[in-house]
């Protein structure tokens, strides 16, 4: 009897001892790499960088392995995640990283590892003469990335969208007051996996038609969005909606889109809903849109109560709350499979299947 609880010790104690080893062993290799999420470059940031001089990045062969496949960038000691924040240009193909080091010259002195042939061009921008700096990188398509924080390194690599979400709009800001919607609707749908959404803009650098065309083409956007304001006479006051009235689309199309979101944007902000008007045939982008598409104008830059409330972040949070509510209502219509699946699985727990 004695020598079994021996043995059975023992036994507990080589296992013990293994899965100790293991332990360590994971712990060591998740202390070395591992996935973090960087945060996104505010508003602030991503207009720092623009009209920055700069001068271009060492691009280098990989090393030991070192940028097979990926991009890998170099950290000074210190440089933890959250001094990075990064930015996705959809519509300009570009992928920035703000980074707040403290060696002005870092990035003279250290070269970027990459064999990846979809890099077609690498910039290093000052923000400071302390060190902050915005590396660009340009890419010859549409990409999303991941990233994962090493040893005084960060690693990226780069996947095509295509064909990965069932849900897909893509919102593009037509004014400043449009901009300051952004935030609040990034704040919103950041958090909702089911739509994917893609900016064609989040800084004052305006976007060309031609762009914003090939993002919605790449993206395989199901959806399309202005946001903004109108010019018009100083009595209107309210939301306002704008359709293509000119290219017909079956079942749900422009007018029931636009509409959607004209009454969810209204009943969100406690405002007026002036109705919806046919686009202005120069807004090129709309007029030649094949999906649903709209424009919401928020207010009338010419009403003395718009121009208020354009000022006032609950308002702009409200419209933005608004502006997410019809189109994810609008993808309920389009695309209710999400729902219909989780309902089906549910009901196959109820009956116990």
């Amino acid at each position: 009897m004695t020598e079994l609880i021996e043995n059975r010790l023992k036994k507990t104690a080589i296992y013990t001892a293994i899965f100790a080893v293991i332990s360590f062993g994971i712990m060591f290799y998740r202390a070395a790499t591992k996935s973090i999420l960087i945060a996104e470059a505010t508003q602030e940031q991503a207009q720092s960088a623009v009209s920055t001089e700069s001068f271009d990045l060492d691009i280098s062969a990989p090393v030991g392995g070192k940028g097979e496949g990926t991009l890998v960038i170099p950290l000074e000691a210190g440089v933890s995640s959250d001094l990075i924040t990064f930015e996705e240009k959809h519509s300009e193909h570009k992928f920035l990283l703000f980074i707040n080091g403290r060696n002005p010259d870092f990035y003279h002195q250290n070269k970027v590892f990459s064999d990846l042939a979809m890099i077609t061009g690498a910039t290093c921008k000052p923000l400071n003469d302390k060190g902050n700096v915005c590396l660009e990188f340009s890419l010859d398509g549409l990409y999303e990335n991941e990233t994962e924080l090493g040893d005084s390194e960060i690693t990226v690599s780069f996947n095509v969208p295509e064909g990965l979400y069932e849900n897909v709009v893509v919102i593009d800001p037509v004014d400043d007051i449009g901009l300051k919607l952004v935030p609040y609707i990034k704040k919103i749908m950041d958090n909702d996996d089911t739509i994917k959404v893609f900016y064609t803009r989040q800084s004052k650098e305006e976007t060309s038609t031609e762009k914003v065309e090939a993002l919605i083409a790449d993206s395989e956007a199901d959806l399309y969005v202005q946001i903004g304001t109108q010019d018009t006479d100083a009595a209107d006051e309210g939301i306002r909606t704008f359709y293509n009235g000119v290219f017909f689309i079956r079942e749900f199309g422009n007018i029931k889109f636009s509409d959607m979101l004209e009454r969810c944007t209204a009943e969100a902000a406690s405002t007026n809903a002036l109705g919806l008007e046919e686009v202005s045939r120069d807004n090129e982008v709309i007029m030649n849109s094949v999906i649903p598409s709209a424009f919401v104008s928020i207010g009338n830059i010419n009403s003395p109560g718009d121009s208020k409330r354009f000022g006032q972040d609950f308002y702009i949070e409200n419209c933005a709350a608004g502006i997410v509510n019809g189109i994810k209502a609008s993808f309920q219509i389009i695309n209710p499979v999400a729902e219909e699946e989780s309902t089906d699985a549910l009901q196959g727990i109820i009956n116990g299947n």
